[in-house]
Order: C-alpha cells, then sequence, then structure tokens
C-alpha cells in the first residue's frame, strides 16, 4: 500500500521509531536533499514533499519537493530521476513511503457497578446488608475496537554513489488525518537525522 493515511481529522496519531541505521562510512553532512513522497495520492505527495523541505529550511538546510521536477509518472523511471538530480546538483535523495498496514483488534470486556439514589437514607441503609437490597447493577456492555498500525520507512541516498547511508523505520497507530501522520513522520525523521549527524544541530 504506497500511500499516506487517508480521511479527515478525527483523533491524534501516535507515532514511534523502530529502527534507526546510519552507514559509518559515509563522512559529513547533507545540504541539497530531493524528498520524495511515495504516494498514489498526488495530493498527500505535494504536501509531505513541501511540509518536509519547509521543515528542513527552517534549520537551514535546502531541500526541494520532487514534485516539482517530475510528475507522478516520470518518478517511477530511473533515467528521469538522476537526470534531475543532476541538473538540481541535489547532493542526496530522500525517500519516504509505507511499507506495511496491519489491522489490530482489542477488546474491552463488561463492566459492573452498583449505585443508588436513596430517598431515605435512614429507612434503606440502616445496615450494611440493606444496602444490597436497594442497589441497583449498572453494566457496560463489551465491545471491540479495531485500529490500523502503519510502518514507514525514510532512506537517504548519497547521489553520487547511489548508496543508502541512512535509513529510519516507525510505526504509527491509528492514523486519521494525512496532514497527522505527516508531520509526526517529518518529525521521527529529520529527529534522527540530527542526532545521526547527517544535517546540522
Amino acid at each position: 500500500m504506497q500511500v499516506f493515511a487517508m480521511t479527515v481529522l478525527l483523533a491524534a496519531c501516535a507515532i514511534k521509531p523502530l529502527v534507526e541505521w546510519r552507514d559509518n562510512n559515509f563522512t559529513g553532512t547533507v545540504d541539497n536533499i530531493l524528498i520524495i513522497g511515495v504516494s498514489d495520492q498526488p495530493v498527500v505527495r505535494r504536501l509531505f514533499e513541501d511540509t518536509f523541505v519547509k521543515e528542513l529550511a527552517s534549520l537551514g538546510v535546502s531541500a526541494k519537493s520532487s514534485y516539482q521536477e517530475l510528475t507522478d509518472e516520470q518518478i517511477s523511471s530511473k533515467d528521469t530521476l538522476e537526470a534531475a538530480i543532476r541538473a538540481q546538483s541535489m547532493d542526496s535523495v530522500l525517500v519516504t513511503r509505507i511499507i506495511g498496514v496491519e489491522e489490530i483488534k482489542t477488546y474491552t470486556p463488561p463492566t459492573y457497578t452498583h449505585t443508588y439514589t436513596p430517598s431515605n437514607f435512614n429507612r434503606y441503609y440502616r445496615d450494611y446488608h440493606s444496602y444490597f437490597n436497594h442497589a441497583v447493577q449498572v453494566a457496560t456492555p463489551a465491545y471491540w475496537d479495531k485500529y490500523d498500525v502503519l510502518k514507514l520507512e525514510s532512506n537517504l541516498y548519497d547521489s553520487a554513489s547511489q548508496q543508502l547511508i541512512w535509513s529510519v523505520q516507525s510505526e504509527s497507530f491509528d492514523p486519521r488525518s494525512a496532514t497527522q501522520l505527516i508531520d509526526d513522520q517529518i518529525t521521527v525523521a529529520i529527529k534522527s537525522l540530527r542526532k545521526t549527524g547527517l544535517i546540522s544541530e
């Protein structure tokens, strides 16, 4: 499934990093990054790329959205992609995509409580035994919840060698908004890029 999450905002999603890796043979930082969001929804691709570029710019890192250079049809062509990288003198390419979706089901059992509304406390509740005679049982029925867990991956490639130099995978719980999912994934990616020294602190 090559698509970011889909619906209107109903609830915020939680995201956590799972795997983080950097090629220690690659030295230095990257400063001119081509951002690619893999999605079969053009609007989502543009939103992701523009948001990532904006966040990097706030850190003084130059980046460019791939859709400004490549159409949705061209992005899958290796030759066209390489030509765009050379034309813009990009030193690296960052690709983000969804690598898996899992549906999780959780069961919440019923609960039972006792309550009362005393109209005459002395009459009904003069001892502990009389309480049970006039208590009312309130039940909350059992129910099932379903939610999606999305696994995302961001990979950074050195444009000169075309080798993978950094990767981070994350897990997003029950995303209900494309915007929220994009913001959270970018936050995870940028935090990792800074921690591993690939972009300036």
